[in-house]
This record gives structure tokens, sequence and C-alpha cells, in this order.
């Protein structure tokens, strides 16, 4: 075989295997989501009269563009006593032809609920059922009523036109029955930090902002009027600026110097959402200016925190080399949390910045496509192999673009709804939408909250003591939450004492490795497949992977720590949770081996592909920790050959081999990377795959990166789920390549092509293993869906 040939067999699979991953394709596995919401007529508080009639109940799902519906979201109603001690039944749902109605029984406060069958999507209204008469009281703009946390939360500031605070107003309807009633209305009682003031049953109240009182209230009644019970509207006035429209997020966060604790007092949803609202309390998230939103102004840009060796020696090529462009190393986010954020349930949807704007048909399925004005458009670079710019041959991925970022110690998010887009059609659709939270800071809590449909959901580097608690974390194209360190240690010039194929040499990693070293040789040996000792060649390895990946020196210093307890996790790409650490093979260290720089070197044209080879851009990263407590569950099945692996590297291999053979070809990751077949294998040898119905699925609560060692820990709290029953698989790729067959140049044969192919991932990420954390067989939760009645209880 040609060395040309040998050059595609062994170039393409190496670049992809920067990550390991397969790239999006022309085929995509389609979605099946749930409802974006649902929307009714009621308010917070509605009255009905206790009579023998029925009352018909009315409401409908919301559904975001493109989205095609799982079973399970058909709307369904469901009703409770609001006082748990009242056992009375005091009313009952009944279903007549399809349709729901409400029979009233007697008088008594109840809450009714509407939901989808799974029950992860939902609206709540106090109903209060009487006779006589009735005071309702809601506030004029609608509460979301999709709360977890039962506490509604005010803050104290509004803004005015200049964006100056001011005492938070708050304006409330008043209804009574009867209404020959309504002249004798009065506020009978108040906390003291309020000025209430009642005319023509409109309620404006004030929020003294010097007062210290948190736990607010004011009651509304009828002098002399026993029969009508007063109604009493509590609520927590916090330290914190009420949101009303996208600006005022903006004036509390990006900017504001210092930041303002944001109350949300609307939902902040995508344009098709919006816009086709009945609601008074759903508003756009951004400043729409035609077809277009202004949010290059309006986000916060920051320098990565991650790895970003390559590209800085990227620039300094480009500032030498006119023909190229730099690149940028700043990461972009919708909004700049500097300080608390308190939902009360409702959304903030990031669709109109995160979602790509274009459209590209594929084989009849419509492709959202990355336009140039788009801001985000995927992860920055933690390595290329090409031009940056310019349809690069593969490039790996570090920091990614958020829609919310915190950096400040001792934040805390509760009862938030927030997502990076609508719903998708396929779960590759999310490649471009970036992480939904990304916490870079200390002492952080994200409590009864759902965070949904991004690339990945909760992204925490470097974070010590983030709290997960009593939150759904669903639909995300890779992982639910991905963890690990900045920090890292680079290969130093101590000395190691290397097994060679013959005996052991005392030698700096650099040296060892560099072109011509003896452990070069070694590398172009093990590539070659060209020995005979198989254990003499492993510990070889495992001496060049312990001088570049020396776990002495980060063991046990954790750089983060993660409680999760209470929380669901559902619909991952990947898996529920991925401990990230740096790749750091010897490729990535010295280019080693060298064969394949001397292969390059070779081929005509090869320099227009990649112009740099980057070396030392790696090292070891440091541990984090994670662990996890209470009702945590992992409602992840999927069927293993949907496992998505898409959105972790970017490729143009096809457009390459066409370049250079003049031939479409299609190129299939699992014939020189066979992570996932080896992950299914494995798992089906040891009780991890579930069969229902003649189909099979895999549930990956965890995953850690292997290649370069990764030292993090999870751990199980004493409280855990006793269901919770997994087993470990390791995937170690560079031991299986040890048995390969031999690559002879001049007469190479398909098998040893791809042995060798192989073996270019290996020398690429480092020679540890991957490592997944699986469900035990025995289909625990398997059909079942997160039910946020659940997380209301808890909270």
């Amino acid at each position: 075989m040609k060395k040309k040939n040998l050059i595609i067999l062994l170039i393409i699979p190496f670049v992809i295997a920067l990550l390991s991953i397969v790239t999006i394709n022309a085929t995509f596995n389609a979605f099946f989501g749930d409802l974006s919401g649902i929307e009714w007529k009621y308010k917070e508080v509605e009255g009905f009269q206790v009579v023998d009639e029925a009352y018909k109940l009315e409401a409908k799902g919301v559904t975001s563009n493109n989205t095609r519906l799982a079973p399970g979201n058909n709307l369904v109603w469901s009703l409770e006593n609001k006082n748990s001690e009242d056992l009375e039944k005091h009313a009952e749902i009944i279903v007549k032809n399809g349709q729901y109605y409400l029979k009233t029984i007697s008088t008594g406060e109840i809450i009714i609920t509407v939901s989808n069958e799974k029950g992860n999507v939902f609206k709540r209204m106090d109903a209060i059922l009487f006779t006589d008469g009735v005071i309702l009281l809601n506030p004029v703009i609608s509460s979301s009523q999709n709360n977890i946390d039962s506490n509604i939360y005010y803050g104290k500031y509004d803004f005015d036109k200049d964006y100056n605070k001011t005492n938070a107003k708050i304006n409330f309807q008043v209804s009574v029955l009867p209404t020959s009633l309504n002249e004798d209305l009065a506020i009978t009682d108040k906390s003291s930090n309020l000025n209430v003031n009642i005319k023509n049953n409109d309620i404006t109240i004030e929020i003294n902002a010097n007062s210290n009182i948190e736990d607010s209230y004011f009651t509304v009644g009828i002098d002399g009027f026993s029969t009508v019970e007063p109604r009493t509207y509590n609520f927590k006035a916090i330290d914190g600026v009420n949101c009303y429209k996208y600006d005022d997020l903006l004036y509390c966060s990006n900017k504001s110097t210092s930041g303002e604790t944001i109350v949300l007092r609307k939902n902040f949803e995508s344009e098709s959402i919006a816009k086709t609202s009945m609601s008074n309390n759903t508003v756009l998230f951004g400043n729409q200016k035609g077809n277009s939103y202004s949010f290059g102004n309006e986000v916060y840009k920051y320098k990565t925190k991650f790895n970003s060796e390559y590209i800085n020696q990227w620039n300094k090529f480009a500032r030498s080399n006119p023909n190229y462009n730099q690149v940028s190393d700043e990461v972009i986010a919708g909004l700049h949390l500097k300080k608390s954020l308190y939902g009360n349930g409702y959304t903030i949807n990031f669709h109109n910045l995160a979602y790509p704007k274009g459209i590209t048909e594929i084989e009849g399925i419509e492709v959202p496509t990355v336009l140039q004005s788009d801001l985000f458009k995927g992860p920055l670079k933690f390595y290329t192999l090409g031009d940056p710019n310019s349809m690069p041959l593969v490039s790996a991925y570090g920091e990614d673009n958020c829609g919310i970022y915190i950096d400040t110690d001792n934040v805390i998010i509760n009862d938030l709804n927030a997502k990076n887009c609508d719903t998708p059609a396929s779960l590759d659709f999310l490649e471009f939408t970036g992480n939904v939270i990304n916490v870079n800071a200390n002492n952080v809590t994200i409590k009864n909250s759902r965070l949904q449909n991004g690339k990945s959901i909760l992204r925490s580097f470097s974070s010590m003591n983030l709290t997960l608690d009593n939150s759904l974390l669903q639909t995300s194209m890779n992982f639910l939450v991905v963890t690990g360190a900045n920090e890292y240690v680079k290969p130093t010039d101590t000395e190691y004492l290397f097994q060679t194929l013959d005996g052991s040499t005392q030698a700096t990693p650099e040296a060892y490795l560099s072109k011509g070293g003896a452990g070069d040789d070694i590398m172009n040996i093990y590539l070659g497949g060209n020995f005979d000792d198989k254990a003499k060649m492993q510990n070889a390895l495992n001496s060049i992977q312990k001088g570049l990946n020396d776990s002495t020196k980060v063991q046990g210093q954790y750089k983060g720590t993660m409680e999760i307890k209470d929380t669901y996790f559902y619909n991952s790409g990947l898996s529920s949770i991925c401990f990230e650490s740096l790749f750091n093979g010897p490729f990535l260290y010295t280019c080693s081996p060298s064969f394949i720089g001397e292969l390059f070197g070779q081929f005509e044209g090869a320099s227009n592909f990649i112009p740099l080879f980057a070396n030392n851009i790696s090292g070891m990263s440091y541990p984090v920790t994670v662990n996890l407590s209470g009702n945590t569950r992992f409602y992840d099945y999927k069927n293993p050959s949907n496992i998505n692996l898409n959105g972790l590297i970017e490729e143009n291999i096809s457009a390459f081999v066409k370049e250079f053979t003049g031939k479409d070809k299609d190129i299939s990751i699992d014939d020189i990377f066979p992570l996932k077949s080896t992950l299914i294998s494995q798992a089906s040898g040891q009780a991890c795959i579930f069969k229902n119905e003649d189909i099979n699925y895999i549930n990956i609560p965890v995953c850690f990166y292997g290649g370069g060692e990764n030292v993090s820990t999870l751990t199980y709290d004493s409280t855990i789920d006793p269901q919770l029953k997994t087993q470990d698989l390791n995937v170690d790729f560079a031991k299986n390549y040890l048995s390969f067959e031999p690559v002879d140049l001049d007469h190479i044969t398909m098998a040893g092509a791809i042995g060798a192919v192989k073996k270019c991932v290996v020398v690429t990420t480092g020679f540890e293993p991957f490592k997944f954390v699986c469900m035990k067989n025995n289909g625990y939760l398997f059909g079942e869906s997160p039910n946020i009645k659940d997380l209301i209880n808890n909270a």
C-alpha cells in the first residue's frame, strides 16, 4: 500500500481520537420530548361555589417549534387539600368523554393541578370552595403557578425608567362574592414593612426597603360580615430587584458593577413561545430589532479559565504568518450572575441567543446551522489539527458558552426554570447551545430548580462546596452535569525510571519522548506493532503514562467539591454526570510518535491542512469530588445504539478524504475507535443491559474521561437510595491493542492498518482506561419519569 493511502488510514482516525468521539453526520436520532409548558386562564387563587353542577376544567399544552412529543404528554388533572391535616373530601375530579370536570362537595381550600401524564410539566392553582361568599386576592401580573418552592419572593426594589432602585410597588386585584360587599373591603392587618392602599378593589403594596423583615403579609377583610373569611397574602420580601423585562435582568447582572439579587416576576421566553402566550407574565428574552437581536452589546464576555495553551500557541503562530487569523479566548454568557436569583418558578429561556438561526436541509431534515451573526458558535478550542478558522481537520473542545455564568461566591439560585433553547427535534441539534449554567465559584447553591435543553446542562469547574439540591436536570446532547478543574500540572523535568523494551533508563519525559529519544522509538514501535513481548510493551507504556501523569502530584488535592442530593437526572445523550480531565498523551506533549509527523511531511499539500503541530499543551488535571445523597435518581435509560457521542469535537474528515483521493468516503468512527461497541459489549457481559420488548437499554449515571489519569472521586452518602445498584466498566484500549498484528509498510493489510489507526487514539489521549459507572440490569426506574410533585413535597 502506498504511503499516501496509509496516511489517510492513520491520520484521519488519529485526529478523531483526540476526544475519542464520533462527530455529527447526516443521520440524526429523533428526540421525542415533553411539553414546554401549560397555559390556562385561571388565576393564582380561584373561587368555586359549592353547587350541584360540575365545573369544566380547561388548559392546553404548549409545544415549541418542531417538537415531537413522547408518550405521556396528555394532560391530566388532580387535586389535594391545601392543609395536609384536613382529611375531608371537598371535591373530586370526574372525566366525561375525555373532558375533565371539578365536582364540588363541601367548603374548604384545595390545590388543583394540571400536568402531563409524566408529571414533569405542570400548573397549580389554589381553589377556595365556598357557599355564601368569598374574597379572592391575586397579583395583577400572574404568578408562574409553576413553582416548586411554596414561598413567593418579592424584591424590596423596582427599577425606575433610568434603572435607579426605588421601593417596590406591587399591584393586586381583589374580588368578593357577593359583589354587594365590594364597598366594605378593607385592609385589616399587615406586616410593619408594608404600606398598603386599597381603592376600587385595586391594592398597591409598597415594600419598605429599609426594613429587615422578610416574612411579609397583608390581610383583606370585610368589616362586620363574619360569614366571609378574610384573605391573607403571604410572601417573603428580600433584598433584591423585581425583574419584569429583559433590561431589568441586564441591569442586575451584565450592566451592573457589583450586581443585584434578581427576583423574577415574569417568564423570559423564546420568540415562538412569547409571541403566542396568552398570559401577561411572559416576555421575550432579548431586545428584538426587526428580525434580529442586540445581544452583541449585551452579553458578558470573559477570558476562558480552561486550558488555553493551544490558543496561545496558535495566536503566536498567526501573528508571524499573515495568511492565518488568530482565534478568540473569550467565552460568552447570556447573564453574568453576581448575586443570587429567586425564580418563583418562572422561566428564563436563552433560545433567542443560544440556538443557531440558520437552517440547512439534509436528507429532508431541517438542521439548525450556525450563521456568522450567531454569537454561540460552540466551545473554544482545546486542540486543533489544522487551521481553526478554515475547516480544520479536527478540533477538540475546551470551555463552552453558557446561559448563566457564576464566578462570585455564595450565590443562590432558587426555583428557576432555565433552558438554553426550546425542546429540540434531535439531541444533535443542541451542539452549539452551550451550558445552561457555568459555575466557577465557591459555596454556590442551586435548589428547587429545573435546568434543561443544552449541549450540557450544569458545568462546574474549580468550584468548592457547590450544592445541587431538589432539582431536575434534563435533555442534554452530552452530559447533564460536567465537572472538573481548571488547574493542572504539566510534565516537569523530573527524571523518571522509564521501562524500555530491553531494560530501563533514567530520563526526563521531554528527553525521553523527544524525536529520536528512547520513548519516541517505543511509541513508533507500538504504533507499528513490531514487538514480540506484550508484557514489556505494557510496562513501557505504563512508565510513559506515569512520567506524563504522575498522580502523586495531585492525588487528594481537590479543586472542586459538589454535593448532589434529592436531584433527578433525565435524558442525557451520553451520561448524567461526567468527571472531565485533560487528555495528556505523548503526542500532545512532544508530538510523539514522530512517525505521524513524518508521514505528514512526506504528503504533498499537508501543510495546507496542518500549518502548526502544537505541543506541550496539556497536563494532569487536579481532581474534584462529587457526593450523591438522598433521593437522587437517574431516569436516563437509552438504547445503546443511540448513545449520543456527537458534539465533543468539530470534524471535517470527509472533506479531507475527498481532497486527497478525489472520492467521497463514508467514515465510521466505530471502525477506528470502538468506544460505543466496546462499552456495550462489556455492559452486556457484566449485567448492565436491560432488555424490554426485545430492545436493549443502558443507563450510565457517571463517566470518567480516560486517557490522562483521572483521579477524581465519586462517593455515596448513607442516605442514597439503596436501589441504586451500579457496576464500574473500564474500557482499556491501550492494553487491548497490544495484540494487534504489526503494520508492514510494504505489505500492509487492512487489519494491520486499522490496528495502527486505533493505536493513534491512545498515543494522543494517554493510556488510562475510560471508566463508566452503569446501572445494573434490574430495570430500576425504567419506563418512569421524574415527577415534579416529588420535588414540591420535598422543598
